[in-house]
């Protein structure tokens, strides 16, 4: 139903007058009678009493006037309810990011972002690396920050940020520790301990399947929280295998870190889906962040 014929209808039961009416909203009289009776064919009633050149509510039109009124109340509250929304969620902007994201680079130009536009309401959170695409697919964060890989480039824009590389966290006093380089048959050796969700990265970068597969069969832990695993290695319960800028080495020396022989540099960077109406905070997030990295060129 359009919503405009009660504004006709309501106008036309004050003043009685088809000429008058029209004139008030700036049409024709017969404009006003086809909408009139087009009114009261959606509603099968008559509203009016039409007798010679007066005309008056009928009872189903008194009815009427009373709900048309509330219906034109509650549909005026609507729109200033959609205005207020559509404009706060212009201004607000929701990151989710993999967990220890203060340690990347990502999170500096993000603050940065945060001091430059405090018109813009940042929710930002930690979430596990293996729900940060389900996120955005469920429309819950607008933009995440994660680790990247190509088989995502067809659906999200990307703007990479940091590079990272997966290292070995072992004991000092590990066997392993006086090599500065761990191959992977010695690894492949030890109980290894993954961060949860890394573990498509860690094996993406073992090229032969059955490598892969030896480096499954050796994981002996995979958890969601690094200073557990950080203390499992702390107390000789197998080495870990994470992304280097991840692991806070305040541990008075008791546990080392060392490099993995393998390609193990892998992309970082901020991702939004591709070829949708984004807010003017997440424009604005982005050509701040652009704009910053293109700068970093320069």
């Amino acid at each position: 139903m359009d919503i405009h014929k009660f504004k006709v209808f309501l106008d036309l039961a004050e003043t009685g007058n088809y000429s008058e009416t029209a004139e008030r909203l700036y049409t024709t009289q017969g404009n006003i009678s086809k909408q009139i009776l087009s009114l009261e064919k959606e509603l099968k009633t008559q509203l009016f009493k039409r007798e010679h050149r007066h005309i008056s509510l009928t009872e189903s039109g008194r009815i009427t006037e009373m709900y048309a009124k509330k219906i034109l109340h509650e549909f005026d509250a609507l729109q200033q309810t959609l205005v207020q929304h559509d404009s706060e969620s212009d201004s607000v902007l929701t990151i989710h990011t993999m967990p220890t994201f203060s340690n990347y680079r990502g999170f500096s130009l993000m603050s940065d972002f945060h001091k430059s536009h405090p018109e813009i309401t940042l929710h930002f959170s930690e979430t596990k690396d293996s729900l940060l695409l389900n996120s955005l697919n469920d429309n819950q964060a607008d933009i995440i920050f994660g680790h990247y890989t190509p088989d995502v480039s067809n659906k999200l824009e990307t703007l990479l940020t940091d590079q990272d590389n997966l290292i070995c966290v072992l004991p000092a006093n590990h066997p392993l520790s006086a090599n500065q380089v761990i191959s992977l048959n010695d690894l492949m050796k030890e109980e290894l301990l993954l961060l949860e969700g890394e573990e498509t990265i860690i094996f993406n970068k073992f090229g032969a399947a059955g490598e892969k597969r030896q480096l499954m069969s050796a994981v002996a832990y995979q958890g969601e929280r690094i200073d557990i695993i950080l203390n499992m290695v702390l107390n000789g319960m197998g080495i870990a295998l994470m992304m280097e800028k991840r692991v806070d080495m305040t541990n008075d020396g008791q546990i080392v870190k060392r490099k993995i022989a393998t390609h193990t540099t892998s992309d970082f960077g901020f991702m939004r889906m591709k070829q949708v109406h984004e807010s003017k905070a997440n424009e604005l997030f982005w050509k701040y962040i652009t704009q910053s990295l293109n700068h970093d060129i320069i």
